[in-house]
């Protein structure tokens, strides 16, 4: 990578390649973004949700990234002719020169510069060379078809699970060296030769869908044309194996994903023709049907689907060729879980040295980062994964060498100690790591050693495997005890319980031996769980990390083990030293101090923040604070008294009075799922539900599996936007702050002329959780961190839902904040800018508040 000298000067608006007629705030936006990305900065950027935000990042990326490839090449060329110039003048004055040997030193010096700089050059026209034979031979080729019905090859092109089940035992520590030749990875491994490295643009978001609107927007502007974009994506999206597809869970799709890719018959086996190498082989992953696929990828923008579909019509792998192609793309999409983790950036061969990062909708990034950190492992699993590593060491004992049956003995010594600490009663826990390994006795046991030995052998898969293997062994008679195999399969069964909220088992050991009868649909059999030494490795590696970064929650209540990541700059320090530059983007950034104090102590310098309005007039959003309700009794909606009597039915009135002035629809967020069902149960028992009915229809979000889940929830949101047409007063839709309609859902326009937020939603302050991550903050940040990062979760829930409403430039809406909480100063700060400061504190009532709504859309109709 060559770094220039001159620096750069931010172009003018017209010059961004924007597709439209920028608003100012995008027009500033770019330009500051392009600033901060040529003086290696930091930035972080909040530009409310429905201003382009996400358009505007990669056309001043990009911009950025085209002016500084030019000035790489154009300045390598003249440092190359300067540098010649300078060598040949040493020279001449060396011949002439008493002292030679300062003459040589300087001689020298030029020399190797000069070479570097040559090699540079070479090597930026070796790949100059080769992307200019890419867009050559794919306009020769043709462009591969995306049919719906080419999405998926034929079940018969996949290995059948039998053959995945004669994975090779660990017999051997020949075994573990020929594993070691076939990491997951071998299949996309890139070159290993030098070559030129140019800046590439790492963009992240939550979700697929939002990057995939990414390239949508990006074919519509001139970089489309030619920034080669890759978008990267886990096995469950990019797969076109119909038998790997199938499988039910993405533990599962990787497990036999890696079979595939690795597994190997032994010499033995196929001297006597008992097996074959292509046994477990996946024919799209060859190179030789990949390596198209990602050419054409690097030619044209592609989301995930049109990936997967042009992978399906030419019979390649998309997951491996976006892999080997990444390398080459100047602009990579990726979801969050790629990036922030290390293991996945190792696992893709994610280079971030010199790169820029765009972190969008980085609202909670904290979190995210937390989340993705954090392990959780349960009692069902340890049940299985003792039972699992029993019966493989029984089997294999003879077969093991010393050293890999000291690793298997000592793994399950750790199983069955965590287990012992999860049987015992008593309340929930918070422990360091140290405290842990030493209350389960095996704080003498070498913990990276155990890490590495499992992934050498790849004893997760080989478990699984052998897991399935005896699913097909012979049933004994009733007399005997039951097998293994049937005891997996009741622990597997429990386990599913656990995850769906059933109650809790007793341990196997404790459990009658007599095998029962059970109805098939009961019992889960172990190909359908994915393997249970994985989240088990996957907690024993966090409890490697710093013991001062993290706490092991030890709940036997819920018959829980869960490693709490407490700081997450541990693991983003790499991502802030390695790239060249990083922004960080939202629609809601503020309160902001949390963030720069937890990931970017260290170099405040860098870091540049700026906040934009919204791109809607100042008179297209109404937001007002009651402190009172129509009664002129204080609203304060907090846990002690939103269920009271009193203040259910001040919320009544207050919903049929705005009801009554707001047209179309109108969307109430409450705390809680319980609380929205006592808010409803007190409008049907009062009348007041059917009073509302008569001037809009009623729909509520619910938890779990119904309006709370993604089918659900579209199918709500469409009857919601049916009744808004049908209907001449509209619709209420009572949903939940945090709940599926509160964040990445828009409610532009008719759906959403009406916001009201009600009360101020806490999280459960009393929640181990919680207590322990403020209590990290006050001995880290100082006393009072720990409240500023509860009052933020309860400010960032509220801004999202506030969010939901205003999506364009012509849009308009009312905005209620139902709590006197909100007429403080220091909580109107911490709301949206575009909010805070057009917001009005009804101090004269509620029927001011009515009057100046009907005034709003009156003067709209």
């Amino acid at each position: 990578m060559y770094s220039p000298r001159k620096t750069l000067t931010a172009p003018a608006a017209q010059d961004f390649g924007f597709p439209y007629t920028p608003y100012a705030i995008q027009e500033q936006l770019m330009q500051q973004l392009f600033l901060v990305l040529e003086r290696k900065q930091i930035g972080i950027f909040e530009s409310p949700t429905g201003t382009g935000k996400s358009l505007t990042l990669t056309c001043g990326a990009l911009t950025w990234l085209r002016q500084h490839e030019q000035l790489v090449r154009a300045e390598l060329l003249q440092r190359i002719g300067e540098v010649e110039a300078e060598l040949c003048r040493l020279q001449a004055a060396s011949a002439q020169a008493e002292d030679w040997i300062t003459a040589q030193s300087n001689t020298r010096a030029q020399r190797e510069e000069l070479a570097q700089l040559q090699r540079l050059r070479e090597l930026l026209q070796q790949k100059e060379q080769q992307l200019d034979q890419i867009k050559q031979r794919q306009k020769q080729q043709q462009r591969p078809a995306r049919r719906a019905g080419e999405l998926l090859l034929q079940a018969a092109a996949a290995p059948s699970a039998e053959d995945i089940a004669t994975e090779p035992e660990l017999n051997s520590d020949e075994d573990e060296e020929e594993a070691d030749e076939h990491t997951d990875h071998a299949l996309a491994e890139q070159p290993t030769e030098e070559r030129f490295r140019d800046v590439q643009i790492f963009y992240c978001s939550r979700t697929h869908s939002q990057l995939a609107q990414i390239v949508t927007e990006l074919r519509k502007t001139p970089h489309g044309q030619h920034a080669r974009c890759i978008a990267l994506g886990s096995r469950q999206q990019l797969c076109i194996n119909a038998q790997v597809r199938r499988l039910p869970n993405l533990a599962l799709i990787n497990e036999r994903c890696l079979d595939m890719a690795k597994a190997k018959a032994s010499s033995h086996a196929i001297a006597n023709k008992k097996a074959s190498p292509s046994l477990y082989s996946c024919p799209p992953k060859g190179p030789a049907h990949w390596q198209n696929l990602n050419q054409w990828a690097l030619s044209e923008p592609l989301d995930i689907e049109e990936l997967a579909a042009a992978g399906a019509a030419c019979g390649a792998c998309p997951y491996y060729a976006t892999r080997a192609a990444q390398a080459q793309a100047q602009l990579v999409l990726l979801p969050y879980s790629l990036l922030l983790q290390r293991s996945s950036r190792q696992q893709l061969g994610i280079d971030l040295r010199g790169a820029i990062i765009i972190v969008d909708e980085a609202h909670n990034l904290l979190d995210t980062i937390a989340q993705l950190h954090s392990s959780e492992l349960s009692l069902g699993q340890l049940q299985l994964a003792r039972q699992q590593l029993a019966a493989y060491k029984e089997r294999y004992a003879r077969r093991l060498s010393s050293a890999n049956l000291l690793r298997l003995n000592q793994l399950l010594f750790v199983v069955r100690r965590l287990l012992q600490l999860l049987e015992s009663s008593g309340e929930p826990r918070l422990l360091r790591t140290y405290q842990l390994s030493a209350e389960g006795d095996f704080y003498n046991i070498d913990l990276h050693a155990l890490l590495q030995f499992c992934s050498r052998t790849r004893l997760a898969q080989k478990l699984h495997a052998f897991g399935l293997r005896l699913q097909r062994e012979p049933q004994p008679s009733e007399n005997r005890p039951p097998p293994t195999q049937q005891l997996l399969q009741r622990l597997a069964a429990q386990h599913q319980q656990c995850l769906t909220g059933g109650k809790r088992k007793q341990p196997a050991a404790k459990e009658p031996v007599t095998p029962q009868p059970q109805p098939k649909s009961s019992v889960v059999p172990s190909s359908a769980v994915p393997s249970p030494l994985r989240p088990f490795l996957a907690f024993l590696e966090t409890l490697t990390s710093n013991a001062a970064d993290g706490r092991v929650l030890l709940n036997p209540k819920t018959c829980t083990l869960k490693y709490l990541l407490l700081n997450p700059a541990e693991h983003f320090a790499d991502i802030v030293s390695e790239a060249r530059a990083l922004i960080i983007a939202g629609g809601t950034m503020q309160p902001t101090h949390e963030l720069t104090a937890q990931l970017f102590a260290h170099c405040p310098e860098r870091v540049v923040q700026r906040f934009y309005s919204h791109v809607v007039p100042a008179d297209a959003v109404q937001p007002f604070v009651l402190p009172t309700g129509p009664t002129g009794a204080k609203l304060c909606f907090n846990y002690a008294q939103r269920a009271s009597p009193a203040m259910l039915q001040e919320l009544s009135m207050v919903l049929q009075n705005l009801c009554g002035v707001l047209p179309a629809g109108v969307v109430c967020f409450l705390p809680s799922y319980d609380y929205l069902d006592t808010v409803y149960g007190h409008l049907e028992q009062s009348g007041a539900l059917q009073r509302l009915g008569q001037r809009k229809r009623i729909f509520r979000e619910t938890a779990g599996s119904g309006s709370g889940g993604v089918g659900g929830v579209e199918q709500l949101l469409q009857q919601y936007a049916d009744a808004i047409g049908q209907n001449a007063g509209g619709a209420l839709l009572l949903s939940v702050v945090g709940g599926k309609l509160s964040e990445g859902l828009n409610f532009a326009d008719d759906l959403g002329r009406g916001v009201i937020v009600v009360g101020m939603p806490y999280p459960n302050r009393t929640a181990p959780e919680l207590k322990e991550r403020m209590r990290h903050l006050d001995e880290t940040l100082g006393s009072g961190a720990g409240n500023e990062y509860y009052e933020n979760l309860c400010m960032k829930a509220v801004n999202q839902c506030i969010g939901r409403s205003v999506r364009h430039i012509r849009d308009y809406a009312c905005v209620y904040l139902l709590d006197e909480r909100y007429a403080s100063a220091r909580i109107q700060q911490k709301l949206p800018a575009w909010i805070a400061q057009h917001i009005t504190v009804a101090s004269d009532g509620f029927g001011a508040v009515q009057a100046r709504t009907a005034r709003f859309f009156k003067a709209r109709s």
